[in-house]
């Protein structure tokens, strides 16, 4: 947790991200809260949003007293997060690749630019999985310590990719396997940065880091805000 938050941060004050102009910002897909308590200490007042009650519990637990409004709900479910005209959007995390395609990726980036306030920004990061990893490794280890071994697969489809989460959980000296498989959405960076240019807004950075995809864009301080 410590170190995600740190990440994060860092990652807000290397880019000059700061309520400056409106103290209003808005997580979508906020987990347990690796974006939303950064901003908070930042000095926004921070409307989390996700479908999963209980990593709002966790992020409610981590939180204290910074000015943090949870909101369950799925993200596409545009009426629990708008109106709020925020100076800031984040959609961090990975949580646009869990949507069902790229139709609802372009239809969220195009309602978040409704909903910002002119002079506001967007800040989207998500896994690349536009094009096929090098090598034969098709199960990457993620994490392990003494009592846990922590494996992800990754099956590459033509739109799509199937993860596969494997743990290994040893108790009472015995080992123990759990797997869960979901599907995300392949989202070029070419396409992301197309998309949030035709939405309105002016791309401020767009680059693909350790295989992660970090666009940052501003909704023009002339432009008309969404009712």
């Amino acid at each position: 947790m410590e170190e995600q938050l740190r990440k994060n941060r860092d990652f807000f004050s290397s880019h000059g991200i700061t309520p400056d102009h409106n103290p209003g910002a808005i997580d979508l897909g906020a987990g347990c809260g690796f974006q939303s308590i950064p901003l908070a200490g930042l000095g926004y007042a921070v409307t989390a949003v996700d479908f999963c009650g209980s990593l709002l519990d966790e992020l409610r637990s981590h939180a204290g007293d910074l000015n943090i409004t949870t909101v369950q709900s799925d993200i596409r479910h545009y009426a629990s997060w708008s109106v709020l005209h925020p100076g800031l959007i984040v959609c961090m995390g990975d949580s646009l690749t869990h949507l069902d395609s790229l139709q609802e990726a372009g239809d969220l980036v195009r309602q978040c630019f409704l909903e910002l306030d002119p002079g506001g920004r967007i800040v989207l990061s998500l896994r690349d999985y536009s094009s096929l990893p090098a090598g034969t490794v098709d199960c990457i280890p993620v994490r392990r310590d003494d009592n846990r071994i922590f494996l992800c697969k990754i099956q590459y489809h033509e739109t799509t990719v199937t993860v596969e989460d494997i743990l290994y959980s040893r108790t009472g000296g015995s080992w123990q396997r759990d797997a869960g498989t979901y599907t995300k959405i392949r989202i070029p960076p070419e396409y992301l940065a197309q998309v949030v240019r035709t939405a309105g807004f002016t791309l401020q950075s767009s680059e693909v880091r350790d295989g992660t995809i970090t666009i940052i864009a501003m909704k023009e301080k002339n432009a008309v805000s969404g009712s």
